[in-house]
């Protein structure tokens, strides 16, 4: 058997390029002239050394969008959403992402002439000719989610991870995924496991569960491309090259592109009926949460990680960071939220004749203005809970669902609102 021959029989028994290794760049490196293609859309060739994974439909899973979560904070429906800037909403309403230094969300291209800044067609329409250009929008796709007490059923039942019991859980959140391979890690961003749930009226009470902030290694920090690029770079969080795997911030539940990490992870789970647009071919992954867990803070962000699969490298079109976030939601139940003061103005400075003082708290990072029940006096930097007056009778009986969920406007940012009412309450549980 010819070199060429055994090399063929070797790419074969491969499953596409992932996991080759040395081995395969090895081989490829003793013929000289040597061209090959693996799965479709995978290239080998002597010459350059060069091995990469042409994108091909299912690798850029990532890159189909569903149901944008930053258009809800915009009341502005006639506004240019397929192009529009969220920078605004970012450093303003998620700063919290700052915490992580240089996360940023997946960026989408949501229309042809963002392809390129030159795209030429045949006189039949035919496209033939285009050139790159790094001019996608923001976009985290909502997350969908299910919060129930006790007595209350789920609304939409799913199989459940293995070893499923019922009554272990008390919700989950769900999202759209396409083929395991492709993205190295998949994890999990809780907001207050980065800021910490800093509260000066229990910080040094032993009898409640402590969130400090999380340490942040240089090994969960996200790469920056100083230019994004068309494919990930191969580097850490310091611009060196890797000398490891699974970097990413967060629970992890997916890792080495293929490993399911966390038993409370269902791979493939039903279909979330009443989201608002269609994921097919998408499916949907799904992580359940146990009653024992401290997640979500009612109020709180929660957000999907991916970070690709850097080498061989997939196309993942000028993306600027790696992980990016997603897809994400703030999470509320039918009766709390929370919120972090930023300013308070005692009662002799008020100007509307109000008793006690009132605060300005930053609730889905939109600044209102809110009432308190007592005297207590909270401090800046607070995360306090926060009562919903208008929540509904159903709340009693009905589990609370990413289709409840309300997402402040811009018009609500700096307004009175009579509907929320700062209470003396903290998350969570005392320890046993």
């Amino acid at each position: 058997m010819g070199d060429k021959e055994q090399i063929a029989r070797i790419i074969a028994s491969m499953k596409g390029l992932a996991g080759s290794g040395n081995i395969l760049s090895d081989l490829v490196s003793k013929i000289d002239g040597f061209i090959g293609a693996m799965e479709p859309g995978d290239f080998v060739r002597s010459s350059t050394n060069t091995k990469m994974a042409v994108p091909v439909a299912a690798d850029l899973w990532y890159l189909f969008y569903h149901d944008n979560l930053l258009k809800k904070y915009h009341v502005d429906e006639d506004a240019d959403f397929k192009h529009y800037d969220y920078s605004g909403y970012l450093s303003d309403n998620m700063s919290f992402l700052d915490l992580l230094t240089g996360l940023k969300p997946l960026k989408v291209l949501t229309d042809l002439e963002q392809l390129s800044t030159d795209i030429s067609q045949s006189v039949f329409g035919k496209l033939y000719s285009a050139e790159y250009a790094n001019n996608g929008i923001y976009w985290i796709n909502t997350m969908a989610f299910e919060l129930w007490m006790n007595g209350q059923s789920m609304q939409y039942s799913s199989d459940g991870p293995t070893g499923y019991v019922p009554n272990d859980y008390a919700g989950y959140i769900s999202f759209p995924v396409g083929q395991l391979g492709v993205m190295e890690v998949v994890s999990l961003l809780q907001e207050t496991e980065l800021s910490g749930y800093p509260f000066d009226a229990v910080k040094n009470n032993e009898l409640y569960l402590p969130k400090l902030a999380a340490d942040i290694t240089d090994d969960k920090k996200p790469s920056r491309q100083s230019t994004p690029e068309i494919f990930p770079d191969m580097k850490n969080s310091n611009g060196n090259a890797l000398a490891g795997q699974n970097y990413c911030f967060g629970t992890h539940l997916i890792e080495s592109a293929y490993l399911k990490t966390d038993d409370r992870l269902e791979m493939l789970s039903k279909k979330m009926e009443k989201y608002a647009e269609t994921v097919e071919p998408k499916m949907w992954m799904r992580y359940w949460i146990k009653k024992t867990d401290t997640l979500p803070v009612p109020g709180e962000f929660i957000g999907i990680l991916t970070r690709p699969v850097a080498c061989p490298p997939h196309v993942w079109w000028f993306q600027e960071s790696s992980p990016f976030l997603y897809a994400g939601n703030w999470m509320e139940t039918h009766n709390l939220t929370s919120g972090v003061v930023t300013v308070v103005t005692a009662e002799g400075d008020r100007t509307d004749g109000g008793i006690g003082s009132l605060y300005t708290v930053k609730i889905q990072g939109c600044a209102v203005e809110v009432e308190a029940t007592d005297f207590y006096d909270y401090k800046v930097g607070d995360r306090v809970a926060i009562l919903k007056l208008d929540s509904t009778a159903t709340a009693a009986t009905t589990s609370f669902t990413w289709l409840n969920q309300t997402h402040l406007k811009t018009a609500d940012d700096g307004a009175a609102k009579a509907n929320y009412l700062l209470i003396p309450c903290t998350f969570f549980k005392i320890k046993v």
